[in-house]
Order: structure tokens, then sequence, then C-alpha cells
């Protein structure tokens, strides 16, 4: 048999090894070839009583087995979903019956439908590398474990410790997937393979009991489990819940019967619409691994070195990241405090980074060493990337970069981290603007992925490509966006925060405003948000854009106000909210604020108050895609998700314009803008597919010019 996923070498020692590995070199993943190899190789072990041990590695150099393969997982029809479950079930158990020693040395990730194999062993070894990561992430899918996850995580390490694993759905690194007992133990990379062949002569697992599994108590472990499963979700993912379901009705059951439940359970998830969309996600961030690169210019030299300038909380975070990731960085500031704070913070992103396991000491050590300090001008040199991270002031930006421009060869790369500022605008002041693009890197950067890339009208494809290739170098996410008012994000961002604001003044509680928002799925309500970021620099940005798109509503009076008073958010301790936290670490509303907002003659209901903050998000990201700001829904829908946290399991902003219904909405924002202000009068493209009952995902929207020029025709006359 000619073996396209499982290569098997026999040894004299009369054990065998099993090799995960594609001739392609692509990622091991688990598809019905995967599992026809896997049923073939049983059979000749079944067959074959001389053999004593099977080892199971991996041929790829940096991934063990990745699980399941998603883009053919979900093209199955309901009968072929469930006999692909069975087959994986089946096979599984077949390996878990196996009289003979089974160990899994895992090199790298080893998720889902992978972990589930390894969780059929009966040992396993996992490197000390931090991406040698565990877990079975389903439920962040939507789904749940279909191939005995549910069934033999709880008996391997405990219900109490499994749930948890279960229901987050989040990878397990190294150290503390040995101390929850998910693998045996945790070695170098470079003794991997030895450890697990001694292994190999230890014998058959035995059984393991443990008290919490026992009925009285696992009662109450699930009693609990469930209520904090809800506390964390809100209700809007019932995977988790499905999950803990499952377990409670597998556990104390048989194999057959568990695998049955579990089964039932991934399929009826399969079919829901919060799966449909979270596999979306899923998708666009696949996506954006490969953000198509425009063609043209000569191609520069690859990056080697990294110049960040201006150290303060953008600047250091950046450089830690980029250090992090094998490349050399030089920090520079003029201000020696500034520099020394900004090395506080790598320091101290780096301490963290190792404390969670993320990063071994001795990687963040090394990390550190690739950081140069400086407060003078460096000489700058082919094979270089400058990221310029100073304050978001153009006037110092356009000296910055006309000083840049003159000292450096001219195939370096010259990038700008500015949020909102024009990249044109900044580019005035060089010789040669076609060497500058935009790296705009979201706060804070060791946790946001996004990354968006902005082209200006001058900017050289070849410096587009190189950024791009940067991006997916040190592990981000891109959007390609045009040089346009707040890029992407910020630009339907600030609509929302500004109607937020609105709300506020007309004298609507700061906390059902923050409600109406994380009720309908967004992890933080937009008052709150508007305190971590500032209101002072959620008034520059708003300001900035409100200057370059007049028909943008302004923001309210007393947000200069409060500006002005000091209030600014959490970094003073006031702002919708006083920030003086007590031991339970909750906020209270400002109570000075009543003082500044007018009484309203009728305060907005939840509903309403979600609609309008929804609608102005809505239409402002259909603008993007009518002036060509970005080339398709999905990077609106994946800038929006990774960007901001817009609720996940919705799919997108457009995704839910979709499920809505596009004839609904425009027809909502006529009524609003004619009963409370223009700011909600929908955009010629919204109109245009409403009118012809298209939607944004429609195949035939791509027909419609973005920039239609017909004249302007209301839905509701």
């Amino acid at each position: 048999m000619n073996n396209q996923r499982i290569q098997i070498t026999n040894h004299s020692d009369r054990t065998v090894t099993w090799t995960l590995e594609r001739p392609d070199g692509r990622a091991n993943v688990i598809d019905q070839l995967f599992l026809d190899e896997m049923s073939h190789a049983l059979d000749e072990l079944e067959g074959d009583k001389l053999v004593t041990a099977l080892l199971i590695r991996s041929g790829h150099p940096k991934i063990f087995l990745a699980g399941a393969d998603l883009t053919t997982l979900s093209k199955l029809g309901s009968e072929d979903l469930q006999n692909l479950l069975q087959y994986g079930q089946d096979t599984f158990t077949r390996l878990s019956r196996l009289d003979l020693t089974t160990v899994c040395a895992i090199n790298g990730p080893c998720l889902g439908g992978g972990y589930e194999l390894a969780l059929a062993c009966d040992h396993r070894i996992l490197s000390a590398n931090p991406n040698a990561v565990v877990g079975l992430p389903e439920t962040s899918l939507g789904l749940l474990p279909g191939w005995g996850g549910c069934y033999r995580l709880p008996r391997l390490i405990g219900l109490s410790r499994a749930l948890p694993t279960l229901a987050g759905g989040r990878p397990v690194r190294p150290k503390n997937a040995v101390k929850l007992g998910m693998v045996d133990q945790i070695v170098s990379e470079e003794s991997l393979e030895q450890a697990a062949r001694e292994v190999l002569n230890t014998g058959k697992a035995s059984p393991r009991l443990h008290l919490d599994n026992l009925p009285l108590i696992r009662n109450l472990i699930l009693f609990l489990g469930r209520r904090s499963i809800l506390k964390m979700t809100k209700g809007k993912y019932p995977a988790p819940i499905a999950a803990l379901q499952v377990i409670r009705n597998g556990i104390g059951s048989g194999l057959s019967k568990a695998m049955e439940k579990e089964r039932d359970g991934f399929l009826k998830l399969a079919k829901s619409e919060t799966t449909s969309n979270l596999l979306h996600f899923f998708f666009l961030r696949e996506r954006a691994k490969k953000v198509p690169a425009p063609k043209g210019g000569s191609d520069l030299p690859s990056i080697n070195r990294v110049h960040v300038i201006g150290a303060g909380k953008m600047g250091g975070g950046i450089a830690q990241w980029v250090a992090s990731r094998g490349i050399p960085v030089i920090l520079s500031d003029l201000s020696p405090d500034a520099l020394s704070l900004g090395l506080s913070t790598v320091h101290s992103l780096l301490a963290q980074a190792s404390k969670r396991g993320i990063l071994s000491s001795l990687s963040a050590r090394q990390s550190m060493d690739r950081i140069t300090p400086v407060c003078e001008s460096v000489p700058i040199r082919e094979g270089d990337l400058v990221i310029e991270a100073i304050v978001e002031r153009i006037g110092a930006k356009r000296t910055l970069l006309a000083d840049l421009d003159t000292r450096s060869p001219v195939n370096v790369p010259i990038a700008t981290n500015t949020s909102a500022l024009s990249i044109d605008c900044m580019g005035v002041a060089m010789e040669n603007p076609s060497r500058l693009g935009g790296l705009h890197f979201f706060n804070p950067v060791h946790r946001m992925e996004l990354v968006e890339v902005i082209h200006g009208q001058k900017t050289d494809p070849a410096v587009i490509r190189s950024l791009l290739g940067f991006v997916n170098r040190i592990g981000k996410r891109a959007v390609l966006c045009k040089d346009s008012p707040g890029f992407l994000v910020n630009r339907i961002l600030v609509p929302y925060l500004v109607e937020a604001a609105i709300l506020w003044e007309e004298g609507n509680d700061p906390r059902a405003i923050d409600r109406a928002m994380t009720g309908f799925g967004m992890p933080m309500g937009p008052l709150r948000l508007l305190d971590e970021i500032g209101l002072d620099v959620a008034g520059h940005v708003a300001k900035e854009l409100k200057f370059r798109l007049p028909r943008l509503a302004a923001p309210p009076p007393l947000l200069k106000q409060m500006n002005e008073g000091g209030i600014l958010g959490r970094k003073s301790g006031s702002g919708f909210y006083l920030y003086s936290t007590n031991k339970r670490g909750k906020v209270h509303p400002n109570r000075e604020l009543l003082k500044l907002c007018r009484r309203a003659k009728h305060k907005s209901s939840i509903s309403e108050m979600s609609n309008r903050m929804n609608l102005v998000m809505l239409n402002e990201a259909a603008r993007c895609l009518e002036e060509g700001v970005v080339d398709s829904p999905k990077d609106v829908d994946f800038g929006m998700i990774a960007g901001t946290g817009w609720a996940p399991f919705r799919g997108g902003p457009l995704r839910y314009a979709d499920s809505i219904g596009l004839r609904s909405i425009a027809e909502n924002m006529e009524r609003l803008a004619n009963s409370l202000d223009e700011r909600f009068e929908p955009c010629q493209y919204l109109l245009d597919l409403a009118r012809k009952n298209l939607a944004f995902y429609s195949e035939s929207t791509y027909s419609i010019s973005p920039l239609s020029s017909n004249q302007k025709e209301r839905i509701t006359q």
C-alpha cells in the first residue's frame, strides 16, 4: 500500500513506528484517507501477535496532528458526517484496545482529533517546545469532540480538570498539560523520540480512578460547571453546555452508549447557525494568513532587522513581539526616560510570557537580548524595516519620516503605526513616498492578532508585499486596506462609540448602554471601551475622522467637557465609570456625570439602543466596501472580529446583516433617519443591494459597482 498519510516502519526489536507525514509537506490532518490508512495499519497490528509496542510520531517538523480537516468536514452532508464520526470513533477504539503498548511522541500542536488519537494511546510524551500545545478546541468552533474526547479525557484526568478544558476549548501548553495529567511527561525537543522509545517498554497503562468521577461528586461538579459556563458564555455559545451534557450522559455509561451520545451532540451542533458562523471566522483567520499581495515593482531584500522608533506603549509592545519571533530590534527614543519605560514594558511582557509557558525562560532571555536600546540615530542598512510609533501628531510624524527618508537606503520600507492619520498626507514630506506604508498594530500587541496593512496612492506594491510577508512571519494576521479615514476597524468602530456617547448624553444609564451591546455579544460595552481607550485618545481619533468625513456624527460636546475636566477614563481613575476598584474588582458609574447630561424625555430601551449602535456600524461597514477600503466582506468581518472582538458567534457585521436581510436593515435605517437624524441614512451601496434583494456575500454582489453613481432611491417611500 502506497501510504500518503501514515508511513509504517517495522523494527527488529518487534516494535512498530507510525510516522504521520504527508508527501507534500503540508500539515497533518485527519481526513478519510488518514482513517483508511490507520484502519489498514491496525489490521496489520491486530494480525501480528509478535509486535510488542507501537510508537506514533510526526514527520512534520512543527506539527504532530492538527485535528480534522475542517474544509472537508464543513462540506459533508449529515449522513456522510455521521459515517465519518462513526468511522473515526471505531478506528480510535481499535487503537485503544490493541494488546500492545502504544505511545505518542508529540513534537508540536496536537489538537482536536489529533489529541483524541493521543487519548486512545497508553502514554503521551510531549516536547517542551511552548508551541507543542495539546487540547480539544472544538467548543471554540461551536462543536464538541466527536472521536472519543468527551469519553476519554474525564477518565484520564478526572471530571473537575476535564470539564474546564473541554468547555473552554483553549490549547494547553506543556507545563500545564503535564500538571493536569493530559500528558505523562515533557522532555526537550532533542530527547523526545528517545524518551518515547524508553516508555515503549513500560507496558499498557492501567485505568485511573478519580474520586470526582463518582456519582455524588460528579453531579456537584456538573451543576457548578453548568453555572460557570452559562456565566462565561451568557448563553450565546451552545457548544460548551452541549459538551457538558454529553459528558454527563456518558461518564457513567459504557463506551458504545457514550460514543453514540458524542455523535448525536456533534451532529446537532453542526447544523446550528452559531457553529456555521464560528467556522466562518475560522476560515477567515486561515484566509488572513495568505492575503493576496499586489503585483508590480522589484522585490525588496528580506527583512532581517527592525527599527522601532518611539518607545511608548505601542513601540515597546511591537519591539517585544518582533524580538520574540527571532528578529533583532533596535528600539529608539529621544527621551532616555521614555526608552527606559519602553524596556520595562518589554521586560514585563517577556516575564509574563515565560510565566504562562508561552516562552521558555531561555527564549525570553534571548528575546530581550535581541533588543538594542538607543537614544540617538542609528545607521539604517539594506534588509532593515523601519516602524515609526511616535506620538499621533501628523507634524511630528512628517518631520521624522522626512529624516528617515533621507538617511535610509532606497530599498528599505518605512511603515507608520498610525491608527487613523493619512499615509498620503504624511508621505508629502518625503522625497520617496513610494516606500511608505502603514502597519497598524492593535493594542495590546501581544494579545491582538490583527494588523492593518495600509497602502497609500503612491505606495510601491513591492513595499506592500514586504509588509504582508513581515506580518505573516511574526505570526500576525493582516487585512489589506487602502489609505482612507480610520482605515477599516476605526472607521467602523468610531461611529459606534459616538452613537453610544450620544445615547448617554440623551440621559440613558451607562450600564444600560453597555448591557445593550454585551447582551448582543460584544466582549465589552462601548462606554467601558471608551474608558479603556482613553477619552482623550478616542476624542482625537473621532475629531480626525469627523474632519475628513464631515457627514459623520460629531462627538457630543459633553465629551469635550469631560476631557477638559481631566475625566479621561481608567488612566485618570474616572470616566463613565469610577476605577477605584473594590476587592471584587467591580466598577461603578460616575455619578458626577449626572450633572453634565440632560434628562431625556424618553429613555431608550435596551433593544432600541442595540439597534441604533449596530446600524451605524453596519452602514459604515457597507461604506468601506462602497469606497474600496477593502476588497471583500470577508475582510470587514475578519477585521472587526479580530480587531474589536465583535460577536464571533454572529460571524461578523456583514454576515450578520445578511442573516437579517438588507432590505429590512435599509428600511429600519430610513425610519431612524426620518425620526432621529440623517446620520442613519443608508449608504448607496447598501440601498443597491437591498433593492435587488442581494446580500453582501451573494456571488452576484460583485457585479455591482461599489462606487455606484445611480441616483439614490429610498427603500421606503
